[in-house]
């Protein structure tokens, strides 16, 4: 990992622009109603962020250069062919290069002069642009009219980092513009609606690429790992840290050690921890994000109250009653007796449908049963009131059995608005056709196959969902999975979590359309900015798919210790590898777990590709399914 830099708390910024400046002005604009300060000779101090702006422009009757004096920002008219000098003899001052306006390709000679040797690819990392028009299309000058004339559908804004190409440096962030939204405009509406989302996306990027975050990632599997992986390449991400990473993906970041979470929470509040994204379910459930938050941390996960939705079935169900979101019918039990009526009610029902039995809290993904005839039911739910998953059991639901295909649809939520991945499926048997005992998932695909009226049938349950969120005042910002079966009756919810799954995490961010500039930190920033939107979460029009490859033994017993080899073969056939039961040992990377590590590619060809690295990657005891995304 290349260390980067610590941020400061006072920036140099050079906007070049050459002609009207309604960017200039609105960047600047920005920074001054955030109350960031003004000054190259003003101290540093801890608890204000310092932007300096100057503005160098190439046209002497440019309209820009009165705005710049309005605004008291130093300005230099230069002839172009003297930049060279002017930045040369200022380079290294500028945090962060700006073009906003301006009307030349800049040699690559200057970029280089600019550049501060860190680089994104083939892009200088701390030179951008704003291009009016979604990249790669309409390049170059008139981008607007020229969209304009070709008709388009949907068009836009495009930052970008520059290279030494036109307009095709790597992108940071676009914004889209759906024409059928406005019932029709002439050019010049949308040149103004343009400069309207201009204006409001620049200045945001400046501020994030200035004031990049640190980062902490809680966990230690293979869900955890895609996580941190894609947080690693953002542009906004200061330094990545780590808590209870493997050894398999602990090279990504700093690792914290920590006795409990106020342990955890000193070393972070050293560290200047901006956000905690917290990835597997007991933390949620025990009060992490609550302890964080409390010390002004933003957090990526449920607080404890609204963890509930996970941590207790029986809450769940009151919340989907309350808000009339279909689920399974079902009835709660306690001890004997209220078992007993509980199971003379399924007894009763016209089918003698035999229950389902699930534990009310968190019982490691063993906690749901299906009985084949109702001695059995009465035999296991007996087994779990006893204390089978400890306290998590004591209290059980007898759940109505449902029937139908079962997709997971994982959202992101920011307090006031839900966004949602396409759905997913996982494959929870351990065996190929769904045989063999429950696991925590040896694989999945997405999106999911689903019918249009499906689809449209999730649709209307994510807006009753995203409904009774606000109207039950969800006080927090995190992840929802709703695991739903979509049944003769539409879609019905079997359960909650409130964290990404595992494994439909890792096909579900190799959707991400990243060379559009879907980023899932900038995601993740705005959605504790509660500034999330629907279109924020931009997905590639392909299909991901995972496998898993277990040690023999799993899920009871997994046999461990075994050398792991021929991890390179994954890259080679252009697949990605996400650890989860991993650790080194004598130089070597072992298993430790049962699921020992997810291999994921998307587009064309991906589920060949996977089987063979899956066929590839040796250690002793190997299994994995061989029917993934068929």
């Amino acid at each position: 990992m290349t260390a980067q830099k610590q941020c400061s708390n006072k920036k140099n910024v050079l906007i070049l622009a050459s002609g009207n400046g309604s960017n200039f002005e609105a960047i600047v604009k920005h920074f001054r109603a955030k109350g960031f300060a003004q000054s190259f000779d003003a101290p540093v101090s801890e608890n204000v962020s310092f932007v300096n702006f100057e503005l160098l422009c190439d046209n002497k009757n440019a309209p820009v250069l009165k705005k710049a004096e309005a605004l008291g920002v130093p300005a230099y008219c230069v002839d172009f062919e003297n930049f060279y000098d002017f930045l040369t003899v200022r380079k290294g001052k500028y945090d962060l290069y700006v073009l906003a306006g301006f009307m030349r390709v800049l040699p690559e000679k200057i970029l280089e002069t600019c550049s501060n040797d860190a680089f994104l690819k083939d892009s200088y990392a701390n030179i951008i642009n704003i291009h009016p028009s979604l990249l790669p299309e309409f390049k170059g000058k008139n981008a607007i009219a020229r969209a304009f004339e070709a008709g388009v559908k949907e068009t836009g804004v495009t930052v970008h980092f520059l290279n030494k190409n036109v307009d095709s440096g790597k992108i940071i962030s676009q914004k889209t513009l759906q024409l059928e939204d406005f019932g029709g405009l002439n050019l010049s509406q949308l040149e103004a609606e343009i400069h309207k989302i201009e204006h409001k996306i620049y200045p945001e990027i400046v501020e994030k690429l200035l004031f990049k975050k640190n980062i902490l990632v809680f966990g230690g599997g293979a869900r955890e790992h895609a996580i941190a992986s894609h947080i690693s390449v953002s542009p906004f991400l200061n330094r990545l840290f780590l808590a209870n990473a493997n050894d398999g993906f602990k090279n990504l970041g700093e690792i914290l050690e920590f006795s409990d979470y106020s342990d955890l929470l000193k070393k972070s509040l050293a560290k200047k921890i901006d956000i905690l994204v917290v990835g597997p379910e007991n933390p949620l459930c025990e009060g992490i994000t609550d302890i964080f938050e409390n010390a002004g941390i933003k957090v990526i996960g449920a607080n404890k109250v609204w963890a509930r939705l996970e941590g207790s079935k029986s809450f769940a169900k009151s919340f989907m009653q309350k808000n009339g979101i279909k689920t399974a019918d079902f009835k709660i039990a306690t001890d004997e007796t209220t078992l007993e009526a509980a199971l003379e009610y399924f007894l009763s029902l016209e089918n003698e449908t035999v229950p389902v039995i699930k534990a009310d809290g968190l019982a490691l993904g063993k906690g749901v049963f299906v009985p084949k005839d109702f001695d059995e039911a009465k035999n296991v739910a007996k087994d779990f009131l006893l204390g089978k998953f400890g306290d998590a059991s004591r209290k059980i639901l007898l759940e109505e059995r449902l029937f139908g295909n079962e997709v997971s649809v994982i959202s992101l939520w920011d307090g006031k608005t839900l966004v949602s991945f396409p759905p997913a499926s996982d494959y929870k048997r351990l065996l190929d056709d769904n045989m063999g005992p429950n696991t925590g998932g040896m694989g999945a695909v997405a999106p999911s196959k689903i019918t249009a009226e499906q689809k449209n049938e999730i649709e209307e349950y994510l807006k009753t969902l995203e409904t009774a969120l606000k109207k039950e005042k969800a006080d927090f910002c995190g992840v929802i999975y709703s695991g739903l079966i979509l049944t003769n009756d539409g879609p019905k919810v079997l359960e909650y979590n409130m964290r990404f799954g595992d494994p439909e995490c890792q096909v579900l961010l190799e959707l991400l359309d990243i060379a559009h500039g879907a980023d899932l930190l900038d995601i993740f920033i705005k959605m504790t900015e509660k500034k999330l939107e629907k279109n924020d979460l931009k997905i590639a029009p392909k299909k991901a798919c995972c496998v898993v490859l277990a040690s023999e033994g799993y899920p009871e017993n997994p046999k461990k210790g075994a050398e792991i080899k021929n991890l390179e073969k994954a890259e080679e056939y252009g697949c990605k590898t996400y650890f989860a039961g991993v650790k080194t040992s004598q130089g070597s990377l072992t298993v430790s777990g049962g699921r020992v590590l997810s291999i994921v590619k998307s587009g064309e060809g991906a589920r060949e590709a996977l089987y063979k690295a899956a066929e590839a990657i040796e250690f002793d005891g190997k299994i994995y399914r061989k029917d993934i995304g068929v």
